[in-house]
């Protein structure tokens, strides 16, 4: 069979300049939407993109591979790809990797079209700087960046090698990299950031060679590559390509390596050689051409003692030197990568290819031949194996197909849960293919996520156990079966859907919904007994059970494993719920008499199998809400008037401070105090030296949770003695004074346990919250219970700007969100004359629910804004908010919501207002 390899076509286009083919890749970028990765130092084509679980630079067992890079060294991931538990990583790979290390079907796994392990048996990795030329390395890179873009390069893994900041006071890892890399205050803070996560391949030549010059040193030295070492090497590479000329810098076989130790890099500069040979891109095609023409096909009879000749082809003036002499041929090293097959280079630069004495040809397909250079340098070629000309491909009985789809169907996945097929059911293969079949070949993507299928020994049975990940949609996963005869050709694939991966005990959403309809007709009022008799209320139709065991139900705010009694409470003082006695009726009582008016009442119900053991399950919470608890005399409360009281200067009383200001979102520990002295207002530290009890989110070098995280786990700030405090005077108009700033309370929530919530203006324009609950700073609640369908919503925003000889000023402004099922529309409200639709989308799966909308009107700046729910508070809540755009991602802030127009209005209008 006559055909123009990929590899030689992409050699042929990438030599010339115009690009390439993919390859071998199974992952490309053209106009997908997702996450995408991209590796280089070149970039890297069929380079292992892999999630390093364990963060060690080896690609494990237990790591989740991704699939191949393309000819720009890119993989496209879904948009939903959880990286949060570890570091995104890539490993390249050396002709006849992919086999040694197992790598085909956790390649073929991660694809999402039917391919199989032996379709990635000869797969290597090139460097697109040398295209055509196998990586001569195997060698792992890492990056800490997130987002829908991601590098990985040696520049990235410097980064990743570094230790995690531990004191405020360290440098961050990307600090230490760009000092390496650009000299102390040369390139820092984001400009340095955007540097190390850029794709320098085009943009920057010395980093670009600092980069080359890293991969070198990190393959001959990687038992001692380690932060300290890596870093030393880098500031060395720096130094030597100073003296590198335009053109060396641009020159990819001008190479060196940096000799290092454990500590450090030595002090000589290393020299620079470009002995490296290239390979000449038109003896190339004339190669591959020469082995394209081979007509090599399957045999019956093995070759005869001496071997059997299949061609000659001259292979002189195949490598190149930089000033463009002819390099010379290794002739010791001729590798085929089917051992059927031997070749070796004669006198007259001729390649010589046989088969193997006493061996037959045996399997179809395509076999990689690779010639070295004198100085190291490789090259691989392909031809083809084609099976006999009276070859019969095995056949397929239909009629089993459909019976083993039938039996597959029947078979129950359960996200999380042990599978492995029953005693008695076998999923055979043995009725599908005729008798000329010679082996049987499975590949399934559902091993990719906790599954693993197989075959058998003998290939007559698919055999299925392992734990799946996650939920799935009936098809989403299948299994692939194809088979090969003794002629060495190959049936159709049969595909065999697997069904549904469902969960333990799935929540029927139409049944909650029917539930909740008939509880809120409800009557509930201060004093008054509740009663819903002839109202039947049984949470059984709401939970379907997938799992064995005998399932039981409960009702409240908590479920724990020590359940003295069936009675839980609800969040509205004196009602509570329960199930009956043993919890395994369903049947739901909501009993007792509300103490206090009450809004946005709720409980939850759940569904469990094995109560209290360690294999119980149970469902996801189901949140219920309740009706308002009205007044007893049907009065309205009037609004308590806006102000601070002595009330609020509780000694043992611990608040949380945070600012909405603009670039700034400061946190901490405080304190409304009164002594006999007065009342006093304490913040943070009185100690310059430390500020561990304030903080602030807007920063880069950890996240807003870890930092929120950090101030949970201090001590009890009533108790420290270097807080920061002064003296406050209480004005008649319920403001606070310190002699140079006024407080002015804006509004005011008092909770049912006594507690406030408090959003105060501070010298006319900083604005802050005060939470004296109990909430932890690291809060995150569901974004999913504020965003939703049909909800409106209004959003505060907060600019700043430099005023000369004044400092900065804050200006304010709010609009409305109306959501719709994954679409939203932005109007501005005060001031007006701004709309934009957007794109609405709900990410759970990190440690934190976060709402992303990516704005698309014509009018708007294109921004996409991300958002966390940090603590409900009153008629608002409080969330942490960035955003992204064609000028990168902004820092992290404190920002306030609401679903009352009228509550916003008040606090914003007294506000400095953004001008139209």
């Amino acid at each position: 069979m006559n055909k123009v390899s990929l590899l030689a076509a992409s050699v042929a286009i990438a030599l010339a300049g115009c690009g390439g083919s993919d390859g071998g890749s199974n992952n490309n970028t053209g106009g997908s939407k997702g996450l995408v990765v991209t590796g280089f130092d070149g970039y890297f084509k069929n380079a292992v993109v892999f999630l390093d679980k364990d963060n060690n630079g080896i690609l494990d067992s237990t790591d989740t591979v991704f699939g191949l890079t393309n000819e720009k060294g890119q993989i496209t991931l879904p948009e939903n790809t959880d990286l949060s538990t570890g570091n995104i990583a890539l490993k390249t790979l050396k002709p006849g990797d992919v086999v040694t290390l197992g790598l085909g079907d956790r390649i073929a796994a991660a694809t999402d079209k039917v391919d199989f392990a032996s379709d990635y048996s000869d797969t290597y990795t090139t460097d697109m700087d040398l295209p055509g030329q196998p990586m001569e390395h195997t060698i792992v890179f890492r990056s800490l960046q997130d987002g829908d873009n991601i590098v990985i390069s040696p520049i990235t893994d410097l980064v990743a090698l570094q230790p995690a900041v531990v004191y405020s006071t360290d440098k961050t890892a990307e600090e230490k990299v760009c000092d390496s890399l650009f000299g102390e205050s040369v390139v820092t803070g984001e400009a340095c950031t955007n540097k190390l996560y850029s794709d320098f391949t085009k943009s920057d030549p010395e980093l670009h060679k600092t980069a080359q010059i890293l991969t070198d040193t990190k393959a001959n030295s990687a038992d001692k590559y380690n932060a300290v070492s890596a870093l030393s090497a880098a500031k060395v590479a720096v130094e030597s390509i100073s003296k590198l000329s335009e053109e060396e810098l641009a020159d990819p076989t001008v190479r060196t390596t940096i000799e290092i130790t454990t500590t450090g890099a030595t002090g000589t500069l290393p020299e620079f050689t470009t002995a490296k040979s290239l390979v000449t891109a038109a003896k190339y095609n004339e190669i591959q051409s020469a082995f394209d023409r081979l007509d090599i096909k399957i045999t019956k009879e093995p070759a005869p003692s001496k071997g059997t000749l299949l061609g000659t082809i001259n292979v002189a003036n195949l490598f190149t030197m930089h000033n463009g002499e002819v390099a010379g041929l290794d002739k010791e090293h001729v590798i085929v990568s089917d051992n059927t097959f031997y070749g070796r280079i004669n006198d007259k630069n001729e390649l010589e290819l046989y088969v193997v004495p006493n061996e037959a040809i045996e399997k179809v397909g395509n076999v990689n031949v690779t010639l070295s250079a004198e100085d190291g340098s490789t090259v691989a070629f392909s031809f083809s194996v084609d099976a006999a000309e009276d070859a019969v491909a095995p056949t397929i009985d239909t009629a089993a197909v459909t019976d083993l789809k039938a039996e597959i169907a029947d078979l129950t996945f359960v996200a999380g849960q042990q599978f492995n097929l029953e005693d008695g059911v076998i999923l055979s293969t043995e009725s599908i293919f005729d008798e000329t079949v010679k082996t049987i070949e499975l590949s399934s993507n559902a091993n990719s996520i906790g599954l693993t299928i197989t075959l058998s020994d003998d290939q007559n049975n698919i055999l299925i156990s392992g734990r799946p990940a996650h939920l799935a949609a009936e098809g989403a996963y299948s299994i692939q079966l194809k088979a090969t005869s003794e002629s060495g050709l190959s049936s159709e694939v049969i595909t065999l859907p697997l069904p549904a991966i469902v969960e333990a005990i799935a929540v029927e959403e139409t049944e909650v919904k029917l539930l909740q309809d008939k509880i809120n007709t409800l009557n509930l009022q201060v004093g008054e007994s509740i009663s819903h008799e002839g109202l039947e209320l049984d949470i059984t139709p709401l939970f379907t059970q997938n799992v064995g065991g005998e399932l039981e139900f409960y009702a409240g705010l908590e479920f724990n494993t020590e359940r003295n009694d069936h009675e839980y409470f609800t969040t509205i003082p004196g009602v509570r719920v329960h199930t009956d006695e043993a919890n395994k009726s369903g049947k739901l009582t909501i009993s007792g008499t509300p103490t206090e008016a009450t809004k946005d009442g709720y409980f939850y119900v759940a569904a469990g199998v094995n109560g209290d053991t360690p294999e119980e399950i149970i469902s996801k919470m189901v949140k219920i809400t309740l009706p308002d608890v009205q007044p007893a005399d049907d009065t309205v409360e009037p609004e308590p008037t806006l102000g601070f009281t002595e009330a609020h200067f509780d000694t043992d009383k611990v608040w949380k401070m945070g600012s909405f200001a603009d670039k700034d979102g400061e946190i901490g520990h405080a304190m409304l105090w009164g002594d006999d002295q007065g009342l006093l207002f304490c913040w943070g530290s009185d100690d310059k030296a430390d500020v561990k009890y304030s903080a602030n989110i807007t920063r880069w070098d950890q996240s807003a949770y870890t930092t929120l995280a950090q101030l949970d786990a201090l001590s009890n700030y009533a108790d420290y003695d270097q807080k920061d405090c002064w003296d406050v005077t209480l004005k008649a108009d319920g403001t606070l004074s310190d002699g140079k700033s006024t407080y002015e309370m804006l509004y005011q929530n008092k909770t049912v346990a006594g507690d406030y919530q408090i959003i105060v203006k501070i010298d006319g324009d900083e604005l802050f919250w005060l939470d004296s609950t109990d909430a932890p700073f690291a809060q995150s609640l569901p974004v999913s219970e504020k965003v939703a369908k049909g909800k409106i919503e209004f959003d505060m925003m907060v600019e700043s700007d430099t005023v000369a000889e004044e400092g900065t000023e804050l200006f304010y402004s709010f609009g409305k969100y109306e959501y719709a099922e994954a679409t939203y529309e932005y109007t501005s409200i005060m001031p007006t004359g701004f709309y934009t639709p957007g794109n609405l989308d709900i990410d759970t799966s990190g440690e934190h629910e976060m709402l992303i909308l990516e704005e698309t009107g014509e009018d708007s700046d294109q921004k996409t804004r991300y958002r966390y729910v940090n603590r409900n508070f009153g008629d608002f809540y409080v969330g942490i908010k960035w955003s992204k755009d064609f000028g990168g991602t902004s820092s992290p802030d404190f920002g306030l919501f609401s679903y009352s127009q009228g509550a916003m209005e008040k606090v914003v209008s007294k506000l400095p207002l953004l001008q139209d």
